[in-house]
């Protein structure tokens, strides 16, 4: 069980890790809908974050494995054969970039194995620190954030505190609410979209009181805890940072550009180079290019299946 491997966990992340989900309290939240998860170590000593669906018949990868980018494809290899043969699934779903996917394609030539067509594709904007300019917002270009910042702190009572200081239940109360608006506004009900709400691990990450993240950020307006932002460092990487979390309530008009604006604000201040802003599906992405990433990434989820 991974809980029982923890430092050996860890210890492999901190050697191998580079991806934005590569962070050991993540993957303890991460099993979702009676899923749980799994840690699958190479003989190498690399592994591969995943969740078991039993009744499904599939275990799903969580990010890229922890190994260098050019063992990616003889490690999933490697965890084909072993859960194929002893967890006796259907199918091993993987989460990659046009770049690997080809790779991982190519070496199925003659090895048994098929790739379906991707389920969905994710869209990761990606913030340049050095040459964002959304603290200021001077120019044309930032006037309608500018305006709705203005707004926003010119008719309410706004206070940045730290989650953790926040009780747990008002905390969940927020993720409740976020998921009931976001039934209402129809977000999520299209597969194709991906625009899952994955409120139970947001639950579990209130549960163990943001372990593993950097920050933690609550909006309180008007006295009504509204949104939770929190993220944490990109392992080996060059002062690169994940903003894993980002809710609001939806309680005000304006309050999701201003809780990520204040998100981004903070982060620069804190001196980071690079800021990931997640895997987004395409309704999500046209709301994350109204604080001008500087580059955007494809992720393709599909399933493999033995032929």
């Amino acid at each position: 069980m991974p809980e029982k491997s923890g430092d050996e966990i860890k210890r492999c992340i901190g050697k191998f890790g580079y991806t934005p989900e590569h962070n050991y309290a993540y993957f303890s939240t991460a099993a979702d809908n009676g899923a749980r998860n799994i840690f699958l170590k190479s003989d190498e000593g690399f592994g591969i974050f995943a969740n078991y669906r039993e009744k499904a018949g599939e275990v799903v990868m969580i990010s890229e494995a922890l190994a260098p980018r050019e063992k990616q494809v003889s490690v999933l290899k490697d965890a084909l054969d072993t859960c194929f043969s002893q967890l006796k699934i259907r199918k091993f779903v993987v989460e990659q970039d046009d770049a690997l996917r080809a790779a991982t394609l190519k070496s199925f030539e003659g090895n048994g194995y098929a790739a379906l067509q991707p389920r969905f594709s994710l869209y990761w904007p990606v913030f340049n620190m050095e040459r964002w300019h959304g603290d200021d917002m001077a120019g044309d270009d930032w006037k309608k954030l500018r305006n709705i910042r203005n707004r926003f702190y010119g008719e309410h009572s706004v206070e940045m505190v730290d989650s953790r200081t926040v009780g747990r239940e008002k905390l969940k109360k927020i993720v409740n609410e976020w998921v009931e608006r976001r039934k209402l506004m129809s977000l999520g009900a299209n597969r194709r979209d991906s625009n899952f709400a994955y409120d139970e691990r947001y639950l579990k990450m209130i549960d163990i009181g943001f372990e593993g993240t950097k920050l933690a950020t609550t909006m309180v307006v008007d006295g009504e805890p509204c949104s939770i932002t929190c993220g944490w460092e990109i392992p080996n990487s060059d002062n690169a940072y994940y903003s894993a979390m980002g809710i609001c309530n939806y309680a005000f008009e304006g309050l999701g550009e201003i809780a990520n604006l204040d998100d981004l604000h903070r982060l620069k201040e804190k001196g980071y180079g690079l800021v990931d802003f997640g895997g987004s599906p395409m309704p999500l992405l046209k709301f994350k290019l109204k604080f001008r990433p500087h580059f955007v990434y494809v992720t393709h989820t599909y399933a493999i299946v033995k032929k």
